[in-house]
């Protein structure tokens, strides 16, 4: 990680999250969710995003909480890999974090499945997991997010 990094904060629950800037294409709100049946457990549909079919990844499903029909936002990445529209709550801000704000994640917190949450920071005194994006998908749920765009083109 470089010295300093720009994220988005965002809520998913009660949480606060953050993704590197570098990594955001666009941030939407109130988008129209279509539903892709048989699809992964995390995949909660597709949207259409200025023609480009993009599937929406339900971090609320991948983090165990209790899902809703409602999200007031999604964040569009862009990985090396795929493109996501990622669920979440609200987004709170984008902001500058200082190398002596990041910690690296306490080694009892990581483990496989946890691997996308490799370092936390105090952004005003409040705690923000910070995810690896690049990490939040298995090589299983990427190559279904791939064929899932390329079926939809």
């Amino acid at each position: 990680m470089s010295d300093y990094m720009k994220p988005v904060v965002f809520k998913v629950g009660n949480q606060m999250y953050g993704i590197d800037i570098n990594l955001v294409q666009s941030i939407e709100r109130q988008i129209q969710v279509v539903p892709v049946p048989n699809a992964m457990p995390y995949i909660k549909g597709i949207v259409n995003m200025r023609g480009e079919v993009i599937p929406v990844y339900s971090l609320k499903k991948k983090f165990g909480l209790s899902d809703s029909d409602i999200c007031d936002s999604m964040i569009i990445i862009d990985t090396t890999d795929v493109k996501l529209a990622l669920e979440v709550d609200e987004v709170v801000e984008i902001g500058g974090i200082l190398p002596e704000n990041v910690s690296p994640m306490p080694q009892i917190a990581l483990n496989k499945d946890t691997r996308y949450m490799p370092r936390v920071a105090v952004i005003e005194g409040e705690l923000v997991i910070l995810l690896d994006v690049t990490e939040l998908l298995s090589e299983e749920e990427t190559e279904a997010v791939k064929k899932i765009a390329e079926d939809m083109k």
